[in-house]
């Protein structure tokens, strides 16, 4: 991995916080047509698609409960024990969150003022089926819309290969038995638009490739959705107390991901630990079966960081706001502290991405390419919706009446103003 001592205004500091990647103008004008198709054609160019471009071989969409039964079956013991607690860890963990509730207040002319907080009713989850199986996609999205009390879950996953049996363990484990075979632009689309006895969705969840995370964006407003991802990021905080293995592998842990545009970089405040570092991300590099996609994320966004101390390296952290925050230093838990940007912070040697991303009970869905300044991780709150609540009295409209009306008057709006003064 290539060293490069940085101050926070270094060009490579802000080549590192500008990472981004575009979709072509040819996959963006793909995207618009599938989606104005199935939106005007319905069901039949779904299918279509499907047929084309996630391998369907039959006339219809959905997956039986048999198909979900069977091929939850065919998932390995070990493994079903890991999923099952899995769910009980997010799912506990969750239930914390689940905190919004309805109130209402009485004014003292007796008007009643409040919130009403209800799930949303019906949600879409596309869970990815290209290059891999990835139950944990359906635990982190699935989980906390059943925490919040979501009705409906209609997933939607490629499939290429059949129902993965994981993927169809965790979908049995939770009860959601709405599951289709359909991936990709036509997959949000479907989601977003509804087609034949498919009804549209109020959000869509999940990650996908590249014509998924598009089609999210252009239906949004439509539909709400959760994010558009970007590629994965880890940001390591290591002084020379960390074991520089651990930090590599951690590193390679998110290049691994196989887009090229990975962000794996580490933060170190002396150049002796950046070198050991280096040194054993190039052996693991060498000997990994993956050889070729890390080289390749790591050629782009893989860096270590030399900075002349924490003040420095702090600032360059927040400025990055990583999806993922390891802190592997002496005094971790005091310098986790200053962190104000980052999806998930993971403190301490033994707090490994991987243990985040599976198993401990925080969402891995986290904001990337920089948008942890603003944005959260996924969660409970995420598929509830508030409804503000106005019942006012005859006393307190004729006591207030006037200065509504002042105010609709200054803005230019004499019809508001009349609706209240008509009441007085």
């Amino acid at each position: 991995m290539k060293i490069v001592k940085v101050k926070p205004s270094s060009p490579e500091v802000t080549r590192l916080c500008s990472r981004a990647i575009a979709p072509s103008r040819e996959i963006a004008n793909q995207v618009n047509v599938i989606l104005s198709e199935i939106r005007e054609q319905g069901l039949p160019k779904a299918i279509e698609y499907a047929q084309k471009f996630d391998g369907l071989r039959k006339k219809t969409l959905r997956f039986t409960g048999k198909e979900i039964e069977q091929a939850a079956l065919k998932t390995e013991p070990a493994l079903q024990r890991a999923l099952k607690q899995a769910i009980k860890n997010v799912w506990k963990f969750h239930e914390n969150q689940n905190t919004e509730k309805s109130w209402k207040v009485k004014g003292k002319d007796g008007e009643l003022l409040g919130q009403r907080v209800r799930p949303l009713n019906r949600v879409g989850l596309y869970v990815p089926g290209g290059a891999g199986d990835y139950p944990s996609t359906v635990i982190m999205n699935a989980v906390p819309a059943l925490v919040a009390g979501v009705s409906e879950i209609a997933v939607v996953t490629p499939a290429k290969n059949g129902l993965p049996p994981s993927v169809a363990f965790v979908l049995k484990e939770l009860g959601i038995g709405e599951v289709y075979h359909i991936g990709g632009a036509q997959a949000i689309a479907l989601l977003a638009y509804g087609a034949g006895n498919i009804p549209p969705v109020d959000k869509i969840v999940g990650p996908g490739n590249v014509y998924a995370a598009l089609a999210k964006k252009e239906v949004f407003g439509t539909v709400d959705i959760d994010m558009v991802a970007g590629p994965s990021e880890i940001l390591i905080l290591a002084d020379n107390s960390a074991d520089p293995d651990w930090v590599a592998a951690d590193l390679l842990s998110q290049a691994e991901h196989g887009s090229g545009f990975e962000a794996a970089v580490c933060i170190t405040d002396n150049m002796e630990t950046a070198a050991f570092i280096s040194e054993c991300v190039k052996i693991q590099v060498e000997n990994s079966p993956k050889r070729e996609i890390l080289e390749k994320a790591l050629g782009e966004y893989g860096r270590i960081l030399v900075v002349k101390d924490w003040f420095d390296g702090i600032e360059i952290a927040n400025r990055m706001a990583p999806e993922h925050l390891e802190i592997m230093t002496r005094e971790a838990e005091t310098l986790s502290e200053s962190i104000e940007n980052a999806g998930a912070i993971f403190i301490g040697p033994w707090s490994s991405e991987p243990v985040g991303d599976y198993f401990a009970g925080p969402n891995h869905v986290l904001p990337t390419n920089g948008t942890a300044r603003f944005y959260s991780a996924l969660g409970v709150y995420d598929f509830v919706k508030r409804t503000s609540i106005i019942h006012y009295t005859q006393k307190a409209v004729l006591k207030n009446g006037k200065s509504i009306a002042r105010i609709a008057e200054a803005e230019g709006f004499y019809h508001h103003a009349q609706a209240v003064l008509k009441r007085l």
